[in-house]
């Protein structure tokens, strides 16, 4: 009889010792989960923070290497050391010229027959697959309406740059065609089939003479600074 009392009374200590230990290992756990919880928070802020923070550097990174680039106006494409006009408008020959002799530039001449064959390469598409050494910030009015080019300093694509069948650029047959500047036409003939067309165009085909009084787009070119 006393060792069955002395085993119940042994078995119910050890019950509510048990019952003990779950409680403050629930208790444990409960203080736990929270401390846990804003130390998981904690780190997704710093690491956000820390992302951001890479962000800026590369974005001023960025900025600072086109901070030396030269630059060209709204509206014009840079290419090489020059930069380049394509009007969406139609004028004369000579009205044209007027346009770009306002604007500091010229019409557009080609100093060597690669740079002649670059810009007249795909004029019936919106692309013409010609690569720029510097491309600046700007809001370019393509002929087929407005494209955006890129913020960089690197070689990139230039596109829209001929999409009509043609061009004024700086030609003049006066005793011989030469270019706006005086120098004798030497990198490539002209088409012409009448004794009027004294004004020179660049299209899908290269140099096409015209009326100067027709009105056509034009291209301007002057030297980026």
């Amino acid at each position: 009889m006393t060792d069955n009392v002395t085993y119940s009374i042994i078995k119910s200590s050890a019950a509510r010792q048990a019952l003990k230990d779950d409680r403050q290992q629930q208790e444990a756990s409960s203080s736990r989960s929270p401390r846990s919880y804003h130390v998981a928070i904690a780190l997704g802020l710093l690491s956000t923070i820390l992302a951001s923070m890479l962000l800026l550097q590369w974005i001023l990174y960025r900025g600072s290497k086109c901070a030396g680039c030269p630059h060209c106006p709204d509206h014009w494409m840079g290419y090489g050391d020059h930069c380049y006009y394509f009007s969406v408008e139609k004028k004369s020959w000579n009205s044209s010229l007027e346009f770009c002799l306002a604007k500091d530039a010229h019409l557009l001449m080609f100093k060597d027959s690669k740079e002649m064959e670059q810009v007249s390469r795909e004029p019936h598409l919106l692309g013409s697959p010609f690569v720029a050494p510097w491309v600046e910030p700007t809001s370019f009015l393509g002929i087929a309406g407005s494209k955006n080019v890129p913020r960089a300093c690197g070689q990139i694509e230039l596109q829209n740059l001929l999409s009509q069948e043609f061009y004024w650029i700086g030609l003049r047959n006066s005793s011989g065609w030469r270019w706006e500047d005086g120098s004798a036409l030497n990198i490539s003939r002209i088409a012409s089939n009448s004794l009027v067309q004294n004004c020179g165009t660049i299209s899908k085909g290269g140099l096409l003479a015209s009326s100067c009084e027709v009105d056509f787009p034009w291209v301007c070119k002057k030297v980026r600074r």
